[in-house]
């Protein structure tokens, strides 16, 4: 948000703005008031988002990044530890099933550290869960905590 408002402070139409990112100046106008609901941003937009204002992809993910991407990740782990209590498996049969190791699964579970896109399709994978449903519920949780 800060990179979008800092285009709209240096007189970029909402438009402008909109065609960066291949959405509509409605769109745009909702980001920068706030206003949540509806969106349906897939991971792949994220990217997009983060191309178009020359954002690493490394920064996306960084350990060290704002409470917001903190808080998502203990989501997260959340979400993954309601559906392996669905399962029924334990830690000790989720290691076993996806090759990592207790300390990995815990340390995402407790969001203590974010998963990787290799962990959580391992993760997800075990418990028989696909990941899309998993981000997309953490995601619709975060929107509807602001």
């Amino acid at each position: 948000m800060t990179k979008i408002l800092a285009l709209r402070a240096q007189g970029k139409t909402m438009q402008q703005i909109g065609d960066m990112f291949g959405v509509g100046r409605d769109t745009v106008s909702r980001w920068i008031s706030k206003e949540f609901g509806g969106e349906k941003t897939t991971f792949g937009d994220m990217l997009r988002y983060a191309k178009a204002l020359n954002i690493p992809f490394e920064e996306l993910v960084e350990k060290d990044h704002p409470a917001y991407i903190s808080k998502y990740n203990r989501i997260v782990g959340e979400i993954l530890q309601e559906f392996t209590q669905d399962s029924a498996m334990s830690i000790t049969d989720i290691a076993s099933a996806s090759n990592l190791s207790k300390t990995e699964i815990c340390a995402v579970f407790s969001g203590q550290a974010a998963a990787t896109p290799e962990q959580l399709y391992k993760i997800c994978s075990a418990i028989e869960v696909n990941a899309s449903v998993v981000l997309k519920q953490a995601a619709k949780h975060i929107h509807t905590a602001i």
